[in-house]
C-alpha cells in the first residue's frame, strides 16, 4: 500500500491486522491557530509500538506513542492537548513554529469499534458519506472511548454507546446538514467531534500505454483509488499498473458499465488513439458525473477529439474538458507530466486556484 494517511488507506490497513495485535486509534477532535493535519485526521497505533498515519508533521507522533502506551494498559480513552503557542512544555522543547494547539484523542479499540470502522469502510468503499462522532470532553471517562457513526443524513448507523445509541442531537443534525468537515459542538457537559468521512477520490485512466503509470503510481500515494481502462491486449499489463485498483479491458463500444461511473470523480483520456478518446469522452459526456476531465495532448488534437465525439454541447466542453491538460510545470518526461496533471485536477477537485501560496508568481 503506497498511502497511509487517508481514512480509506489507514482503515483498509487495520482490517488487515486488526485480528493480530491489539489497536489505538489516535484523532485530532479540536485544533486552535495553524496545524499540519486538520480536526479528523487520524494515527493508528498497534500493540507493539508500530505507527501508522499521521497526526503532525511527524513531530508529536513518539511522544503520541508514549500516550497510547497508558491507553494499552488500561483501555481507557485518553485525551491529550499539544499547545505550540506556550514558552515551555514538550510542544515548546520542539521549536516547530506552528503558533497552533491540537487537541488528540487516543481511543482503545474494542470489538465494538471493529464492527463500527468496518461498516465506515465499506461505506468509503461504496463512495457512501459518513459522519464519525467522539466524545473528547466529558465528566465520565467511559464516554471518552465512543464512536458512533452517521449516514449522509445524520441518521444513525452504529455506536459503541448503549447509553446514548438514540441520541438525535439537534446540534448535530443541524452541522450534518451544513455539510462541513469537521465541527465540535457541546450536548450538555459533553464536547463533540463530528467529522465528515467521504470515499476516496476515484480516478479513471482511459489509456494504459507505459506512460500513464506514473500518474496511476501518483495517485496511488494520494491515496485515490484509480480504475485503468484499455481493450489492447499490449497495454494496461497488470505488471505496469500495479499500483491500479481496477483494470478493465474493453472497448468503449462494448463498454455497458456505466453504472460504474457513478463513483468517478475525475478522468484523463491518454489513449494517444483519437477515435478513442472521442469515444470515451462521448461517454464520460453522456454520464455527466465527472467533475474533473483531463485531455492529453496539444489543443489542436483537442479540437479534432471533440469534432470526432459530436457532443454539440459547446458550454459542457469548455467547462469540464481541460486541454491541453496540467498545469505548465515545465517538463516532458512522464513522471513530470503525471505531477502536473495531477496538480491540475487536485486543484479542480478542492476548489482551489493552483496558484503559489506565497501570492507570488514564480520566474514571472
Amino acid at each position: 500500500m503506497l498511502n497511509n494517511h487517508s481514512h480509506f488507506a489507514l482503515l483498509e490497513l487495520y482490517l488487515s491486522q486488526a485480528d493480530n495485535f491489539s489497536w489505538v486509534i489516535a484523532t485530532i477532535v479540536n485544533k486552535e491557530g495553524s496545524s499540519y493535519r486538520s480536526p479528523g485526521a487520524i494515527m493508528l497505533i498497534n500493540s507493539l509500538g508500530q505507527t501508522h498515519g499521521l497526526v503532525s508533521g511527524g513531530c508529536l507522533e513518539a511522544n503520541i506513542v508514549l500516550h497510547a502506551k497508558k491507553v494499552f494498559d488500561n483501555q481507557q480513552a485518553h485525551y491529550v492537548e499539544y499547545d505550540m503557542r506556550e514558552d515551555d512544555g514538550y510542544a515548546a522543547e520542539l521549536g516547530v513554529g506552528c503558533k497552533g494547539k491540537i487537541g488528540v484523542l487516543l481511543q482503545f479499540i474494542t470489538a465494538e469499534h471493529q464492527t463500527l470502522l468496518t461498516s465506515l469502510y465499506q461505506r468509503m468503499k461504496n463512495a457512501q458519506v459518513s459522519y464519525l462522532q467522539q466524545s473528547f470532553s466529558s465528566a465520565e471517562q467511559e464516554s471518552l472511548n465512543q464512536l458512533s457513526l452517521f449516514g449522509r443524513n445524520g441518521e444513525l448507523l452504529l455506536t459503541t454507546d448503549k447509553q446514548n445509541s438514540q441520541d438525535n442531537s439537534t446540534a448535530r443534525d443541524h452541522i450534518i446538514k451544513q455539510g462541513d468537515a469537521h465541527v465540535n459542538f457541546v450536548v450538555s457537559t459533553t464536547e463533540y467531534s463530528l467529522t465528515k468521512i467521504a470515499a476516496p477520490i476515484n480516478l479513471w485512466v482511459f489509456g494504459g500505454g507505459s506512460d500513464a503509470a506514473p500518474l496511476v503510481t501518483m495517485a496511488a500515494q494520494m491515496g485515490w483509488r484509480v480504475t485503468v481502462v484499455d481493450h489492447r491486449s499490449s497495454y494496461a499489463r497488470q505488471s505496469v499498473f500495479k499500483h491500479a485498483s481496477h483494470i478493465l479491458r474493453v472497448h468503449p463500444d462494448d463498454f455497458a458499465q456505466q453504472a460504474l461511473f457513478q463513483q468517478m470523480d475525475a478522468a484523463v483520456l491518454m489513449t494517444h488513439n483519437l477515435t478513442l478518446d472521442a469515444a470515451w469522452l462521448t461517454l464520460l459526456y453522456k454520464a455527466n458525473v465527472a467533475k474533473y476531465i483531463g485531455l492529453l495532448g496539444p489543443l489542436e488534437r483537442r479540437g479534432n477529439v471533440e469534432a470526432l465525439s459530436h457532443i454539440n454541447d459547446s458550454a459542457w466542453l469548455l467547462r469540464q474538458v481541460n486541454g491541453p491538460v496540467g498545469l505548465d510545470i515545465g517538463g516532458e518526461l512522464p513522471e513530470s507530466i503525471a505531477l502536473s496533471i495531477l496538480a491540475q485536477c487536485h486543484s479542480v477537485l478542492h476548489h482551489r486556484s493552483a496558484l503559489a501560496l506565497s501570492g507570488k508568481y514564480i520566474n514571472a
